[in-house]
């Protein structure tokens, strides 16, 4: 604890680690106020505010969790301070409250124990009310462990020992970084003390940056901690949310999913109304740039994990502990630090310049205060060669400028460069003192050919001041100038390019408004930056992220094409792990097939039964009778149509690819082309003709393989097989084979 400041029983006052704090003693009107004076952080009534009163402490806000969201405290958007930017140690989120009810005792019939999740204060909004923009943020809850829709939660790790409710944390960060920039459900069920009556109670939820540990509190008891739950680690590193600061639970979309202006709304999704809104009163809220209560009852090593030093290169790492009473004294208890390091007793750094590369040396560090108590933690310390981090190179186009800077890890300054077997096709040069490659390459050939890329492979040395080197095999494709950019012609049946200023609604640039594209579930404008092209959506394979266009159309089942079509995408697969730690093997790229099996069409990449591992594209087509289908139009399942040499098949990287689709009902030929080549092409799979006359009830969809409709929620195949990871870029569909 940092002394009287920490001190929960009494009502807080402002100090040089207070963010934001509102003591909600106004009592009256619609607003309430920070107390330390920053007018950016007033608080507004949604409809109209109410209040209580607390022996002692003044007037409380009240809450009721009407399904209007009156009362519910509305704060500015995207606020450094709110967004605990401002943070960058630790933090401290608390409050005291009262519930109106016992947990889990019903508001009406029709949603029996929805008080088991109340929602008191913060920045993200559990998508029950997205509006346009990016959702990121946190929120700071109580959840009772019976709450309905816990039963649509198994992916949580919940300890289920209590009937109480018990503080729990949610945290979101950039989509830039993903998998896991999700922290979610941070705390657990705990037998005691969990909040089961209708008393005042304080709760707090701590943070630690430098070991990634939560803490929750109840009535100055601590509850839970974890490190990295779920394997998830905290970054505030999303460079915006859309979403604005509230307490008293969330903004809900106020229309029915089948009103016919859902899509006018500003809100994006109708889960009910009112749901996880508080019902109490709520006082006395503090956030601190500090954890205000104790981590540890006795000195205790900080359980934090060390960076990777580097060979040769100077290396300084600081050890902490908590609790500790008066100096601390460190030394290694076991095992032995690698060559070059050693740990400053009195500081407890770890320091030197090591010598020698080692893998996972184990170093048990003792602890001890100046009253006698110790603490040992044992510690995993990497020494890394020097390498360089690129594995692969953007693809370069014919005749338009390139440029990327190589970079390397664990090497010390200056490094120089060399290319040490191949060469840079015409038009590229590479910097030996910067790593940098730059310059125009030259044509590759016309668009009618066969096969467009020229792959130059490069042999690239990085040498650091002390003579340590590491060599890459890169490869640099070029790609025809055309193939750039996918735009808008006579031919074009629709286009999407994700392009302006919202990124819920998407339009298909041809002028169809009844192809507009918006999201499966409330996730959020998650487009990112791709330098020199535009914003494109990330997707980590949950099927939360996708986006869904009609049913029943006619354009997007190909079926306006009557004599030929392409069917094309930018994409750029990640991988090998997804968002949620599963191995990426499938994704949905586009089409109406969908994971009940209907639908006309789909466009995947899929690694199954590839000699190598990579992805390459593939497609379904089905008909209206089984003798119809053609599944897996695949160069791995179908090596037979592959024309092109084996490398030149599948996506082995994460950078940015085209991938196109082409058929002729003429010719009866399908062809499948990976950056402008043609990789495979097979006449009539299976001895079986194109038909296409399957009606169908599926939805068009980008990402998310649905099992189902939906349309901002609904059958979008959470967590479900085939969802793609990583990102997509604009889509075309096309009445003639362009390629």
């Amino acid at each position: 604890g940092i002394g009287m400041s920490s001190d929960w029983t009494r009502p807080f006052e402002p100090d040089e680690h207070t963010v934001a704090l509102y003591h909600f003693d106004e009592g009256e009107g619609d607003l309430a106020r920070d107390a330390c004076g920053d007018r950016e952080l007033t608080l507004r009534a949604h409809r109209k505010a109410l209040w209580g009163s607390r022996p002692g402490f003044g007037a409380t806000a009240r809450f009721t969790g009407s399904d209007d969201d009156a009362e519910i405290l509305v704060g500015p958007v995207d606020n450094d301070k709110l967004e605990l930017r401002g943070c960058t140690r630790e933090w401290t989120i608390e409050t005291w409250l009262r519930l109106a009810a016992r947990p889990g005792e019903p508001r009406d019939e029709a949603w029996a124990g929805a008080s088991g999740y109340l929602n008191i204060c913060g920045t993200d909004d559990e998508g029950f009310g997205m509006p346009e923009g990016v959702r990121a943020g946190w929120n700071f809850y109580l959840l009772w462990p019976h709450w309905p829709i816990l039963k649509k939660l198994r992916h949580h790790d919940l300890w289920i020992n209590g009937n109480g409710l018990a503080p729990q944390g949610r945290y979101i960060g950039s989509y830039a970084r993903a998998p896991h920039n999700d922290v979610n459900q941070v705390g657990a069920f705990a037998t005691a003390p969990a909040i089961d009556d209708d008393r005042w109670h304080h709760v707090a939820w701590q943070f630690r940056y430098e070991d990634q540990m939560h803490f929750m509190f109840v009535d100055g008891t601590l509850i839970y901690r974890e490190s990295k739950p779920g394997g998830r680690a905290v970054a505030n590193d999303a460079a915006r949310c859309d979403l604005p600061f509230v307490v008293g639970g969330f903004l809900h979309s106020q229309h029915d999913p089948s009103d016919e202006a859902l899509d006018k709304d500003n809100f994006g999704v109708y889960l009910g109304r009112g749901e996880c809104n508080f019902e109490g009163e709520i006082d006395e809220l503090r956030i601190s740039d500090v954890m205000r209560y104790p981590a540890a009852d006795r000195v205790a090593v900080v359980r934090r994990e060390l960076p990777d030093a580097g060979r040769n290169v100077p290396y300084a790492e600081s050890l902490s502990a908590d609790a500790a009473q008066g100096a601390v004294t460190w030394q290694v208890a076991a095992g032995r630090l690698p060559a070059g390091l050693q740990l400053d007793e009195a500081g407890g750094t770890i320091e030197g310049i090591p010598t020698e590369a080692s893998e996972e040396a184990e170093i048990r560090v003792r602890a001890a205060d100046s009253a006698g108590h110790t603490d040992e933690h044992t510690f995993t310390l990497c020494v890394r060669p020097g390498r360089i981090v690129e594995e692969s190179l953007p693809v370069a186009f014919a005749g338009q400028a390139y440029r990327e800077r190589l970079t390397v890890r664990h090497m010390a300054g200056p490094v120089r460069w060399e290319i040490r077997d191949g060469a840079l096709p015409a038009g590229i040069s590479f910097d030996r003192t910067t790593g940098e490659l730059g310059g125009i390459p030259a044509a590759v050939g016309r668009v009618s050919e066969a096969n467009l890329a020229r792959r130059v492979s490069v042999r690239v040395e990085a040498r650091d001041a002390c003579g340590q080197t590491d060599c890459r095999d890169l490869v640099l494709a070029i790609l025809p100038g055309a193939l750039r950019h996918i735009g808008l012609d006579r031919h074009t049946v629709a286009l999407w390019d994700w392009q302006g200023a919202s990124g819920k609604l998407i339009p298909d640039l041809a002028g169809d408004e009844e192809l507009t594209l918006t999201w499966t579930n409330v996730k959020g404008d998650t487009r990112l930056p791709r330098p020199g092209w535009g914003r494109y959506p990330s997707f980590i394979g949950g099927g939360e992220g996708g986006f869904v266009g009609p049913q029943h159309n006619d354009k997007v089942d190909l079926r306006t094409c009557a004599a030929e079509w392409t069917v094309e995408a930018w994409l750029r697969r990640g991988g090998p792990v997804d968002g949620y730690g599963r191995e990426f093997h499938f994704g949905h790229v586009f089409g109406t097939y969908d994971n009940t099996e209907r639908g006309v069409w789909e466009l995947y990449l899929s690694d199954h039964d590839a000699p190598d591992g990579s992805m390459a594209p593939g497609v379904h087509f089905l008909g209206a009778e089984p003798e119809h289908a053609l599944l897996n139009l695949h160069p791995w399942s179908r090596p037979d149509g592959i024309v092109a040499e084996r490398e030149a098949v599948g996506i082995r990287d994460t950078e940015w690819h085209h991938v196109a689709w082409q058929y002729s009902h003429a010719d009866e030929v399908h062809q499948l082309f990976l950056d402008g080549t043609r990789v495979w092409q097979m006449y009539r799979p299976d001895g079986r003709r194109l038909v296409n006359d399957r009606r169908h009830d599926a939805q068009f969809s980008i990402s998310s393989r649905l099992k189902g409709y939906s349309r901002y929620g609904g059958e979008f195949n959470w967590l479900g097989w085939g969802n793609f990871f990583g990102q997509i870029g604009e889509m075309r569909l096309s009445n003639i084979r362009r390629y």
